[in-house]
C-alpha cells in the first residue's frame, strides 16, 4: 500500500541521512588525523588514537548542536567543554611536547 511505501520510503530516508552523517565525521577525523600525522610526524599507534579521539570529538559535537540547537545559551557553555576535553586527551596520546608543536603550527597558519 501506499501508506507501507511511505513509511519505508522515510525509514530509508533517515537512516541513509545517518550514514552519510557518519561518514562526513568519518572524513573530517581522517582529515585532521593525516595533518596531525604530517605535521608531528606520529607513528601509526597515535595516529589512531587521534583518529579516535578526533571522531568521537565530531559525534559528540553534532550530539549537542542536536540536543541544544534552540538553547545557544546551553550549547555554547557545552561546546567549550569538549574542547577543553579534546586538547586533554589530546596531550594525554600525544604528549606535551607534540601539542606545543601542533599549538604553534596552528597559530604559525592563522587557525587558533
Amino acid at each position: 500500500t501506499i501508506m507501507k511505501q511511505f513509511i519505508l520510503l522515510a525509514f530509508l530516508t533517515v537512516f541513509t541521512s545517518n550514514v552519510f552523517a557518519q561518514d562526513d565525521l568519518a572524513k573530517k577525523a581522517t582529515k585532521i588525523t593525516n595533518e596531525m600525522t604530517e605535521v608531528l610526524s606520529l607513528n601509526e599507534e597515535e595516529k589512531a588514537k587521534v583518529y579516535e579521539i578526533q571522531l568521537n570529538r565530531f559525534q559528540e559535537v553534532v550530539s549537542i548542536r542536536e540536543k541544544y540547537k534552540d538553547d545557544a545559551e546551553t550549547r555554547k557553555p557545552e561546546l567549550k567543554k569538549v574542547y577543553k576535553r579534546l586538547f586533554g586527551k589530546l596531550k594525554k596520546a600525544l604528549g606535551k611536547a607534540n601539542m606545543q608543536q601542533w599549538a604553534d603550527y596552528k597559530r604559525e597558519i592563522g587557525r587558533e
